[in-house]
C-alpha cells in the first residue's frame, strides 16, 4: 500500500480535546500525516449537490405545480364587463336675463367627488336592492370552495361564515313594502349587518377607472356569471344618473325653500321692529320725524343754567353786603347804603343846605331867622338820610334771602332739566340701535330677496351632465390567469426545492462517504464496510439491533465466506497490518461517532480476522454501559473487565475462550459500574494493557 494511504499516527495536539471539530480537523500538520490540500468549490459542487436532492427537488416542484394547477382549475372563470359614462361639470348661473347669463367657474375638487361617489357603498346598496342580488344565490357563489378559499375562511373565521350566513338566504335583507331605489329603505341592525357582506362583496368587485384625457369613467365589475356582470354594471351607472340628478334637484328645490322661508321671515321682522320704533318714540316723547323737540330741550338747559348762574351770583353779593352790614356800627360805610340812589339824593340835598347855611353864616348869626330855617331843614334831612341808610341796611338781609331763595329754585329747575336731557339722550340711544337692528334685517332682507331671484332664475335647469357613452357589451373574460399562475408556481416550487436542497445539505453535517472522511476528517479510509438492509434500518433510526440477529453480522467470517462482507473485513485485516511502518500495530481501539453504528460488529470481525492469521488476539470489551461482545459469543457476562478493575478478580480467571476460533481470546465487561469514566481511566486500567500487551499479539478494544 502508498505511504499515504498508511494510518499514520496523529501529531500531538496543543489545548484541550474538546475543541470544535473544524478546529481539530484543520490546524496545521507535520509532513509525515495525511492532509490532501483543500479544493476551491465549482460549479460541479453545487451541481452535485443540487442532482444529490433530485428527488426532494423534483416532488416539491410535482406537488405544488399540481396543486396550484387543481386549485386554478377548480376556481371558477372571472369575466369582466364594462359600461362608460361621461362626467361633465354643470356649471351655476349666477346672473341668467334674456341678454345675459353670467356662470360660476369650476370646482377643482369636482371630478374626483364623482369618482367617489360612484365607490360610495349606498350607491351598491342602492344596485344590490334594485336588482335582488341578495336573494340571488348565483350573486355570492359559495358552492366550490377551493383550497385558498379554505385557507381564507381559516384565518378569517368570521368573515367565512358571514359570507356562508348571507349566501344561504334564509332570510330576507329588506321587506316586501320597502322600495329599493329610495333613499330611506329602513333596515334592522341585523339586516345593517347582513347588507355589509354584500356591499363588501360588490366593492371587492367593482373597478372605477377614469379614462386619460377624456370626461369618460369605465365603470367594471368582475363576476363569474357574465349577464349578472353586464346587468350591474348598467344598472349602477343609471342609478348614478338618477341619484346625480335627484341630488341637484332636492338640493335646488330646498335651497329655494329655505330661502324663501327666510325672506318671508325677514319682512315680518321688519315689520315688527319698525312697530316697536314707533312704539318707544310714542312711550318716551321722541319726535317722530326732526330735531326741534331736542333743540328746545337743549335751549331750556342753556336758559336755566344761565339764570342758574346770575343767581348764585347775586345771592353771593347780597351775602357779602349782609355780612359787612353785620360787622360794621357806621351804616354809610356799607356798599349798599352808598349805592342806594335815595342816600346819594339825600346826601346831595344836604350837602346843598349846608352850603346854604355856609353862606348866610357868613352875613347872619344862627339866631337869624333865614338861618334857623335852613338848620331846620338840615334836621329834617338828615333825619331822613339816616333813616334811609337804618331802611338800605335792613333791606340788605331780605335781599339775601330772596337771592338765597330764587338761586335754589333754579338750581332746582336746572337739575331737573338736566334730568330730561339724560332720559331723552339715553332714549335717543336706544333708538339709534333699534334703527341700526332695523337697517342690518333691511339689509339681509335685500341679500336674501335677490338670491332667491337668482335661484328663481336659475332653477329651470333640470338636465343632467352625467350620461351613458357605452353601455355594457358582451364580457370578456380576464381570470383566473391559470397558465401563468402554474408556470409561477413551478418556477418557484423549483427555486425552493434548490434552496431547501442547499439549505440541507448545509446542515447536514453526516458523513457519508469516503469522500466526507477525506474532506472533514483528513484521515485515511483503511476498509468500507458494506451494511445489510437490516443494519441500515437500525442505523437510519438510531437502534441498536436484536440480539438474535446479530450473530449474521458479527461473525460473518464464520458463516460466510465469501460474502462481500467477509471480503471488506479481509481488506481491513490488511489495511490494519500494512497501516503502521516497521510492525502491525498491537492495540487497535474500535470506536464510532454515534450508537448503533456497527462499533461492536467492527471490533468482533476484527479480532476473528486477526486470529484466522494464527495470531494470538485478545477482544476486551470496554463498553462499560453498553456491553455487547458477550452477546455476539454467546458467552457469559458476570465476571469481566469491571471485576478486574475493582481488584475483585485475577486476569487469568476472566479470559474466556470461543470455540470455533481457539487463537481468540475474549474479556467481556462484567457488571456494568456506576463509574464506568473513571475505571477506563484509572492506573489499574493501563497496568491491564500493559500486562495483557505482554501476553497477546493483538489486542482488540470495544469502546464506548
Amino acid at each position: 500500500m502508498a505511504q499515504d494511504d498508511r494510518l499514520l499516527p496523529l501529531a500531538p495536539r496543543p489545548g484541550p480535546l474538546n475543541r470544535p471539530l473544524r478546529e481539530l480537523t484543520q490546524p496545521d500538520r507535520p509532513n509525515n500525516t495525511y492532509a490532501p490540500a483543500a479544493e476551491p468549490t465549482s460549479l460541479r459542487d453545487y451541481l452535485q449537490v443540487v442532482l444529490k436532492r433530485k428527488w426532494l427537488i423534483l416532488s416539491l416542484a410535482v406537488v405544488v405545480t399540481s396543486l396550484t394547477a387543481i386549485q386554478m382549475y377548480r376556481e371558477p372563470s372571472i369575466y369582466e364587463s364594462e359600461t362608460q359614462v361621461q362626467i361633465e361639470q354643470k356649471s351655476k348661473k349666477l346672473v341668467a336675463t334674456p341678454q345675459l347669463v353670467i356662470n360660476s367657474g369650476g370646482d377643482p375638487t369636482y371630478w374626483a367627488t364623482q369618482l367617489k361617489l360612484l365607490e360610495n357603498p349606498r350607491i351598491a346598496r342602492k344596485v344590490i336592492l334594485a336588482l335582488d342580488l341578495q336573494n340571488n344565490p348565483a350573486f355570492l357563489d359559495t358552492s366550490r370552495p377551493g383550497l385558498f378559499d379554505t385557507l381564507r375562511r381559516v384565518v378569517s373565521r368570521e368573515k367565512a361564515k358571514d359570507k356562508e350566513k348571507a349566501a344561504a338566504g334564509a332570510l330576507p335583507v329588506v321587506n316586501g313594502n320597502d322600495d329599493p331605489s329610495a333613499d330611506d329603505v329602513k333596515l334592522t341592525p341585523e339586516q345593517e349587518q347582513r347588507m355589509e357582506v354584500y356591499e363588501n362583496y360588490f366593492q371587492s368587485c367593482l373597478q372605477i377607472d377614469p379614462v386619460e384625457h377624456t370626461s369618460l369613467v369605465a365603470i367594471r365589475f368582475q363576476h363569474p356569471d357574465p349577464q349578472l356582470a353586464m346587468r350591474i354594471t348598467d344598472t349602477l351607472a343609471n342609478i348614478f344618473i338618477e341619484d346625480n340628478l335627484n341630488r341637484e334637484l332636492s338640493g335646488s328645490t330646498t335651497t329655494t325653500q329655505q330661502v324663501g322661508e327666510k325672506v318671508a321671515e325677514l319682512q315680518i321682522d321688519i315689520q315688527k321692529k319698525q312697530q316697536a320704533i314707533l312704539d318707544f318714540k310714542r312711550v318716551h316723547n321722541l319726535p317722530l320725524s326732526g330735531q326741534e323737540a331736542a333743540d328746545l330741550i337743549a335751549l331750556e338747559l342753556k336758559t336755566t343754567t344761565t339764570e342758574m348762574l346770575a343767581a348764585t351770583s347775586a345771592r353771593e353779593k347780597a351775602e357779602a353786603d349782609y355780612e359787612a352790614a353785620q360787622k360794621t356800627t357806621d351804616p354809610f360805610s356799607v356798599p349798599s347804603v352808598q349805592e342806594d340812589k335815595n342816600v346819594q339824593a339825600l346826601q346831595a340835598k344836604l350837602a346843598d343846605l349846608d352850603q346854604k347855611l355856609a353862606e348866610e353864616r357868613v352875613t347872619k348869626t344862627d339866631e337869624h331867622p333865614a338861618v334857623k330855617k335852613l338848620n331846620e331843614q338840615r334836621a329834617r334831612v338828615e333825619q331822613s338820610l339816616n333813616q334811609q341808610a337804618r331802611s338800605v341796611v335792613a333791606s340788605l338781609k331780605s335781599k339775601y334771602d330772596a337771592a338765597k331763595a330764587n338761586e335754589a329754585k333754579l338750581n332746582s329747575e336746572s337739575g331737573r332739566a338736566r334730568s330730561q336731557v339724560n332720559a331723552r339722550s339715553q332714549s335717543e340711544m336706544q333708538l339709534a340701535n333699534m334703527m341700526a337692528e332695523l337697517e342690518t334685517t333691511k339689509q339681509m332682507y335685500n341679500t336674501y330677496l335677490t338670491r332667491l331671484k337668482d335661484l328663481t332664475l336659475t332653477g329651470g335647469d333640470t338636465s343632467s351632465n352625467i350620461t351613458i357613452a357605452t353601455p355594457a357589451r358582451q364580457p370578456r373574460l380576464v381570470g383566473p390567469p391559470r397558465v401563468r399562475n402554474i408556470l409561477i408556481a413551478l418556477l418557484l416550487s423549483l427555486g425552493a426545492g434548490v434552496g431547501l436542497a442547499f439549505l440541507l445539505d448545509y446542515l447536514d453535517d453526516t458523513l457519508k462517504t469516503i469522500e466526507d472522511v477525506d474532506r472533514h476528517i483528513h484521515l485515511p479510509t483503511l476498509a468500507l464496510i458494506p451494511a445489510p438492509r437490516a443494519e441500515r434500518r437500525s442505523l437510519a433510526a438510531r437502534t441498536p439491533a436484536p440480539a438474535n440477529g446479530s450473530e449474521s453480522t458479527a461473525l460473518a467470517l464464520i458463516e460466510e465466506v465469501r460474502s462481500p462482507v467477509a471480503e471488506a473485513y479481509r481488506h481491513l485485516r490488511t489495511s490494519l497490518l500494512l497501516s503502521s511502518a516497521g510492525q502491525p500495530p498491537r492495540s487497535i481501539l474500535v470506536t464510532s461517532s454515534q450508537p448503533s453504528e456497527g462499533k461492536t460488529t467492527t471490533a468482533v470481525n476484527i479480532a476473528v480476522m486477526l486470529a484466522q492469521t494464527g495470531a494470538e488476539v485478545l477482544l476486551l470489551d470496554c463498553d462499560l454501559r453498553r456491553p455487547r461482545v458477550h452477546s455476539h459469543f454467546r458467552l457469559p457476562n458476570a465476571r469481566g473487565v469491571t471485576n478486574y478493575l475493582s481488584g475483585e478478580a485475577q486476569i487469568s480467571s476472566l479470559i474466556q475462550e470461543y470455540d470455533k476460533q481457539p487463537n481468540l481470546k475474549i474479556i467481556t465487561s462484567g457488571p456494568v459500574p456506576p463509574n464506568a469514566a473513571e475505571l477506563l481511566g484509572s492506573e489499574q486500567m493501563r497496568r491491564l494493557l500493559q500486562l495483557l500487551g505482554e501476553n497477546f499479539q493483538h489486542i482488540v478494544i470495544d469502546s464506548p
